[in-house]
């Protein structure tokens, strides 16, 4: 494996480049790569697939001298780095410090006292360094080391309160509900209270804390008892044409008019999509379809999903997504041919895919170096809710070459269904830094 193609294997998680590090005769070559890797981040979207510390310390493993890694990352983790790096760099360390390496102990620990002493003291917090989060995550990994580390973190938070003299210095519900699944709800409510009584400042983020979670069942309260009409929607609609974010004005709407609205206005709103002159506002009212079927004959939205306003042709393909048709598979060929796999188009393929498409969805996903997660999407649900024998060299593009480890887990299985999945691949998916695909792979050597 060059260093190139190794590079790009460890950054997108495949477990090539662990079974590469594991398997050559001399890793030596492919140190400074793994260095640069665990210093910044290489998540993709840490909200689906979470870091890749984990594996980033499987890959250090394998070297002879993990304590010089380690050393580099406790260093950058006591710097103020933005979220992804640092949530990277915790992972990590914490998988040093279970395996007891105390200088990962002992960076986390300085790490957690750094936050618990400056928050309180800043004027400002950026969402982009996500500090909080930190020593939430710092505060729920001590609660491994039994009930008293959950007092002493209580204490810290009620001196860090009581020094700032407010809340905002630190989010700690996610500690709290951690705390109450390892020790029993009872057992930290009781501690709580005891606290609630003594101490003004854990009085103050209790009712802090409560306010805050009856304000959110209020919120929803609201938002599902709401009843939005038809009439709501079209001057919404109107309104929201003449913003610039205009689409995400009507994303409110959305779920509470298609949960609850009658077919009769279902009807009455497809009727206003046929009629509208405007193609902003037809493409709002026509997001209003959400897991609801366009309920007229779908000939203009195969018009629509042609039309030079990004906008509503994007809606009318999500829309035609849904039904089988074909003149919808027509639409599909004729847009992916014109504009690629840049169009939207490759999504009208899962209920309109034919096996005679695999050529040319094999000629456009080669050409891409690097496959967003969007392609991968759509290509995992073609071939899982369809077989073709002749999918796999798609695939391997999409697994080899996509962004995201959540698609590409999508990806194996779909590998898996059409019965193409190889020996080889199944290996690598043991070393791949999503879980869910480790798992996937090991239930599959199980079997």
């Amino acid at each position: 494996m060059t260093e190139k193609k190794f590079s790009q294997a460890l950054r997108r998680g495949l477990g090539s480049a662990i079974l590469e590090l594991k398997n050559t005769g001399n890793n030596s070559k492919y140190r400074d790569i793994v260095l640069r890797c665990c210093l910044s981040c290489i998540a993709y979207d840490t909200q689906s697939e979470g870091t890749k510390g984990n594996y980033l310390y499987t890959a250090v493993k394998t070297f002879d001298d993990p304590e010089a890694f380690l050393d580099k990352i406790a260093e950058k983790f006591a710097k103020r780095v933005y979220w992804g790096l640092s949530d990277q760099l915790y992972h990590t360390l914490c998988c040093f410090a279970d395996d007891g390496y105390k200088a990962a102990d002992i960076a986390l620990e300085k790490k957690y006292v750094e936050l618990k002493n400056r928050l309180p003291l800043m004027r400002v917090y950026r969402y982009d360094l996500c500090e909080r989060e930190q020593l939430e995550n710092l505060m729920i990994r001590k609660l491994d080391s039994g009930f008293k580390s959950f007092k002493r973190c209580v204490n810290d938070i009620d001196e860090m309160v009581e020094k700032r003299g407010k809340t905002d210095c630190l989010w700690c519900d996610w500690f709290f509900d951690n705390a109450r699944d390892k020790f029993g709800a009872k057992r930290v409510d009781r501690f709580i209270d005891e606290m609630y009584e003594k101490s003004g400042a854990t009085r103050l983020l209790i009712d802090t804390l409560k306010a805050e979670e009856a304000s959110r069942k209020e919120y929803q309260e609201r938002f599902f008892a709401e009843t939005v009409t038809f009439d709501m929607v079209l001057q919404n609609a109107r309104d929201a044409a003449m913003n610039e974010r205009h689409r995400g004005k009507m994303l409110r709407l959305r779920h509470s008019f298609a949960k609850k609205a009658s077919d009769t206005e279902l009807v009455e709103l497809a009727h206003a999509v046929l009629g509208e002159a405007n193609e902003t506002i037809k493409a709002l009212l026509l997001m209003m379809f959400w897991y609801r079927p366009f309920p007229l004959d779908v000939t203009p939205l195969i018009e629509y999903a042609q039309s030079k306003n990004a906008h509503l042709s994007e809606v009318s393909i999500e829309r035609l997504a849904y039904i089988k048709d074909k003149r919808i598979h027509e639409l599909a060929m004729r847009l992916l041919k014109e504009k690629g796999l840049d169009s939207p188009a490759l999504g009208l393929l899962k209920k309109n895919y034919q096996k005679t498409d695999d050529d040319l969805l094999y000629n456009l996903i080669k050409q891409m170096t690097n496959v967003p997660c969007y392609v991968q999407q759509h290509i995992a649900k073609i071939y899982t809710h369809h077989r073709s024998a002749n999918a796999f060299p798609i695939l391997l593009h999409a697994y080899n070459k996509g962004e995201c480890t959540l698609c590409r887990y999508n990806v194996v299985r779909a590998m898996k269904h059409c019965g193409v999945l190889p020996d080889v691949i199944i290996e690598e998916c043991l070393f791949d830094s999503f879980e869910d695909t480790r798992r996937f792979a090991k239930r599959l050597t199980k079997g």
